[in-house]
């Protein structure tokens, strides 16, 4: 990297690092993501099927990879943005990408494994996060959309679902072959 961009960027995280510090660590936003994720993660850990924990916890890492990479590309191009974090250093740690999607998207492949049934069930998760969820996340300035909109967000988080589904499925299926038990 030249060194000019290596001093934007320095410079750009210094910045960063000064707003977070300053204006977002403990404000009521900070609260609210750290709240929201812990209740999130709370509600996973109660509903997580104990006879499956290994594979839907893998299913949980999966979702949670899946979904902050997409995330973090659409940050990269400048679609959306996260006004503010609950750790500076690391934007997959915001209350979307860490806890609410991916312990959705996880409940949803635990409850639904039927492909019939998880299409339903995650159209409609995929619908109430982009039309209602998106919307209050705007609202309370947790979320900023620039170049994005929430049909683009429902399309997204729909077939980042079907990859995360289809990748489960065939290590459920590699697995179950091979005799071995997650």
């Amino acid at each position: 990297m030249n060194s000019t961009i290596e001093k934007t960027v320095r410079s750009t995280h210094e910045a960063e690092y000064s707003q977070w510090l300053h204006h977002d660590l403990f404000s009521a936003h900070w609260w609210a993501i750290l709240i929201i994720s812990l209740l999130f993660l709370a509600v996973f850990s109660i509903l997580i099927d104990r006879q499956r924990f290994l594979f839907i916890l893998l299913v949980f890492f999966i979702s949670f990879f899946v979904i902050g990479s997409l995330d973090e590309i659409g940050k990269f191009f400048g679609l959306w943005a996260y006004p503010h974090q609950l750790l500076v250093f690391t934007h997959r740690f915001n209350t979307v990408d860490f806890a609410i999607l991916p312990v959705m998207v996880t409940l949803i492949y635990q409850y639904f494994s039927k492909w019939t049934y998880y299409l339903y069930a995650h159209t409609i998760h995929s619908a109430i996060v982009a039309f209602i969820g998106i919307p209050l996340f705007i609202k309370f300035h947790l979320y900023h959309m620039i170049h994005w909109n929430m049909f683009y967000g429902f399309l997204t988080l729909y077939a980042a679902g079907l990859l995360i589904k289809y990748v489960c499925d065939a290590i459920r299926k590699k697995q179950k072959k091979s005799g071995m038990d997650l």
